[in-house]
C-alpha cells in the first residue's frame, strides 16, 4: 500500500485514502486491514475493507488521543508491507445543546442564586467537557461569546450590569464524575482584597438576573447554554425595619378593634358559647370529627343547613378553621426553602410531608410544597400540592416518578385574571422536554368540553419508561365554584373511570393546592363511599384532609359545592342543571385569594 494518509479528520473519527504500488503486487488483493489502536497501548482494533475501496473511515475515536494506525494489503499468499501513520485527534468546542435547555433557578437569598443544570446537556462527541463557568447578567443585550469575559469586580460601575464571569475560565469549576446534577451558588464569595482575578462577589438584592453555563473542553473551546429565565434575588428590608414599626402598631390596634367587632356580631348568634374562645384550637376530644349522615336524609338535611342564608353551613364550616394548625412546618420555613412556596400562608406540615431524594446533600435538595392526603382506600391515597413554579417544576416531575405516580389532576388554569397560577411545566407539543433528569413526552390528548386528558411518556436514561395521565379541569371560575356542580361530578367520574383505587399516590393540584383540590378529592371519596355505605360525612373527611394539610376545603363555598354535588348525585340529576344555581357569597374569595409568596 501506498500514500496512505487521511482525507478529513474530525474529533471522532478519520477518513483515510490510499494507492496501490506500481510494481509487482505478489497476486491478487483479498482485502485491506486498517489496525489501530491509542499510542503506547497493546490493544489494538481491526476493520476490514473490500479490495475495490481505496478509502475508508474508522469512527468512535476519543477526541485529543494520539492513535497509530497500519494498513495492510492481504493477498493468498498473506499480509504485504504496512504502511503506518500517527494521529491526533482534534478538540473542539461542544455542540450546541439540540434542545433550547437552560440552567434552572434552586433557592435564593438577597444576594445569592442557586442554580442547577444537567451535565447531559453537553455532548462529549468533540471531546469531554473538562471544565464549566457561570455567567451572570443583569443586561444581557451585550456580547458574552468571548473567551475573557470582565469579573464581578469590572462590572460594579455599571448601573445594569452588563455580562460577567462567576469565577475564572476553565479553572473555575471542575467536572465531577459520577453527578448528572451540578448545583452553582452565584454570589457566595466577600470579595474584600480580590484586586485581581475573578470573584464570585454578591448579587444586589432586589435585582433580576439571567444566567447561563458555559462548558469546556480546552481552555480555548467552550459552547454555552442559553440564558436562564430571570431570577430576582430577594430584596433586602434590614433598612425599612425602623420605619415600618408604627404602621404595625397601627394594623395591630385595628385588628384588635375587628376582633372585638366581631366578637359582638357573633354574641346575636345561637352558637355563642362556641365561638367565644374563637381564637383559640380545640382539641379533638372536646370537638366532634366526625357528623355522618345517612343517604335517605340528606335531602333534608342539605334544606336545613341551607336555610337562612346557609347559616348552619356558615356554622359548621367556622368550627373546622382550626383543625391542624397548630402542627409544625418547619422545613418549609428553612431560608432555603421558602422562594419554593408559592404562597408564604400555605406550608406543608412536617409529619406529612412528601420528601424528595436528598441530592448531593444540598440543604433543602429533599423539599417540595407537597402532603400525602387520605382518599377513600389508603390514608396515601393523594399527593397535593401546589401549582408548580417555574424554578420548582423540575422537583415537582422528580416527585411524580419517584413516588411512582402515574395521574396528575390540575384543578386551576395556568393563567387566571391576567395572573400565573401554575406554571405550564408539560411540554407545549410532541417533542420531548428534560424536567431536570427526567425526560417528559405527549403521546396523545383528548379534549372535552370542561377537561382534558393527556398521556405523557416519563424516562429517566438507564431506567424504564412510565405513562403518566393528566386531567386538567378547565372552566373552574376565577372566583366560587364550578356551575353548575354536575360538571365537577362528571369530572370525577371520568377521572375513576380511567384510574383505580390502586394506582396511587395520585397527584392533585391547583393553586395553592388547598382549596379546589380538597373539594376534589372529598368528592371523590363521597362517590365512592356511597357505592358501600348508606351514610356519608362530609364534615368528617374534611376534617382528616386538614389534619394533613391545611386549609383543604378552603372556603364555605367550596365546602356548601361538595353538598350540593352528592344531592345531584343522589336526586338523580347528575347530568341535569339543577333549577337553584350555587350561592354566590362575593365577600368570600376562592382559593385563588391567598397572600402570595413574594416570588
Amino acid at each position: 500500500v501506498e500514500r496512505f494518509h487521511p482525507l478529513d479528520i474530525q474529533p471522532s473519527q478519520i477518513s483515510f485514502e490510499w494507492t496501490l504500488p506500481s510494481n509487482e503486487q505478489n497476486g491478487v488483493i483479498r482485502k485491506f486491514t486498517i489496525t489501530y489502536g491509542l499510542e503506547g497501548s497493546a490493544h489494538t482494533k481491526v476493520q476490514d475493507f473490500m479490495p475495490i475501496e481505496f478509502h475508508g473511515t474508522i469512527r468512535s475515536l476519543i477526541p485529543g488521543k494520539t492513535y497509530v494506525f497500519r494498513i495492510q494489503a492481504e493477498t493468498k499468499i498473506g499480509y504485504g508491507p504496512e504502511s503506518i501513520w500517527k494521529q491526533t485527534m482534534p478538540i473542539l468546542a461542544p455542540p450546541r445543546p439540540q434542545n433550547q435547555v437552560v440552567p434552572t433557578e434552586v433557592c435564593r437569598s438577597s444576594t445569592t442564586i442557586q442554580i442547577r443544570f444537567r451535565k447531559n446537556y453537553f455532548s462529549e462527541q468533540n471531546g469531554a467537557v473538562r471544565m464549566y463557568t457561570i455567567i451572570v447578567a443583569e443586561d444581557d443585550s451585550k456580547n458574552a461569546s468571548g473567551l475573557e469575559m470582565p469579573s464581578w469586580r469590572d462590572v460594579q460601575a455599571y448601573s445594569l450590569w452588563p455580562p460577567y464571569q462567576r469565577l475564572g475560565h476553565y479553572n473555575g469549576i471542575k467536572k465531577s464524575e459520577g453527578k448528572l446534577l451540578r448545583y452553582f451558588t452565584i454570589g457566595s464569595q466577600s470579595c474584600e482584597g480580590h484586586h485581581l482575578g475573578y470573584c464570585n462577589g454578591a448579587l444586589k438584592s432586589g435585582s433580576t438576573y439571567r444566567v447561563k453555563v458555559r462548558a469546556f473542553t480546552a481552555p480555548d473551546k467552550f459552547t454555552d447554554t442559553q440564558y436562564s429565565f430571570p431570577i430576582q434575588t430577594d430584596t433586602d428590608n434590614t433598612p425599612i425595619v425602623v420605619g415600618i414599626t408604627v404602621p404595625l402598631v397601627l394594623l395591630l390596634v385595628i385588628l384588635i378593634l375587628v376582633l372585638v367587632i366581631r366578637k359582638r356580631r357573633f354574641s346575636s348568634r345561637k352558637t355563642k358559647e362556641t365561638r367565644g374562645n374563637d381564637n383559640l384550637s380545640l382539641p379533638d376530644s372536646i370537638i366532634e370529627t366526625s357528623r355522618p349522615i345517612r343517604l335517605e336524609n340528606f335531602a333534608e338535611h342539605y334544606r336545613i343547613m341551607s336555610a337562612d342564608s346557609d347559616f348552619r353551613f356558615s356554622e359548621e364550616f367556622e368550627e373546622l378553621k382550626h383543625v391542624g394548625r397548630e402542627q409544625p412546618c418547619t422545613a418549609a420555613d428553612l431560608p432555603c426553602n421558602r422562594p419554593k412556596n408559592r404562597f408564604t400562608n400555605i406550608l406543608p406540615y412536617d409529619h406529612s410531608r412528601f420528601k424528595l431524594q436528598p441530592v448531593d446533600d444540598e440543604e433543602g435538595s429533599d423539599y417540595i410544597n407537597a402532603n400525602y392526603v387520605p382518599g377513600y382506600t389508603s390514608p396515601r391515597e393523594f399527593l397535593v400540592t401546589q401549582g408548580p413554579l417555574h424554578s420548582t417544576r423540575d422537583d415537582f416531575w422528580r416527585m411524580c416518578w419517584e413516588s411512582n405516580s402515574r395521574a396528575i389532576v390540575m384543578l386551576t388554569r395556568c393563567i387566571e385574571k391576567g395572573r400565573e397560577k401554575c406554571d405550564h411545566y408539560w411540554p407545549y407539543d410532541t417533542m420531548p422536554v428534560y424536567y431536570g433528569d427526567i425526560s417528559v413526552q405527549i403521546l396523545n390528548d383528548s379534549h372535552y368540553p370542561d377537561w382534558s386528558i393527556t398521556e405523557f411518556r416519563m424516562n429517566i436514561e438507564g431506567d424504564t419508561t412510565r405513562v403518566m395521565r393528566h386531567f386538567h379541569f378547565t372552566t373552574w371560575p376565577d372566583f366560587g365554584v364550578p356551575s353548575p356542580p354536575q360538571t365537577l361530578v362528571r369530572f370525577v367520574r371520568a377521572f375513576r373511570e380511567r384510574v383505580g383505587p390502586e394506582q396511587r399516590p395520585i397527584v392533585v393540584h391547583c393553586s395553592a393546592g388547598v382549596g379546589r383540590s380538597g373539594t376534589f378529592i372529598a368528592l371523590d371519596r363521597i362517590l365512592q363511599q356511597i357505592q358501600e355505605m348508606d351514610h356519608v360525612d362530609i364534615f368528617g373527611i374534611v376534617w382528616a384532609m386538614r389534619k394533613e394539610r391545611v386549609w383543604m376545603v378552603q372556603t364555605e363555598q367550596q365546602y356548601i359545592c361538595i353538598h350540593q354535588c352528592l344531592l345531584a348525585v343522589l336526586e338523580g340529576n347528575e347530568n341535569q342543571v339543577p333549577p337553584r344555581e350555587i350561592h354566590d357569597n362575593q365577600g368570600f374569595e376562592d382559593d385563588e385569594g391567598i397572600a402570595e409568596s413574594g416570588m
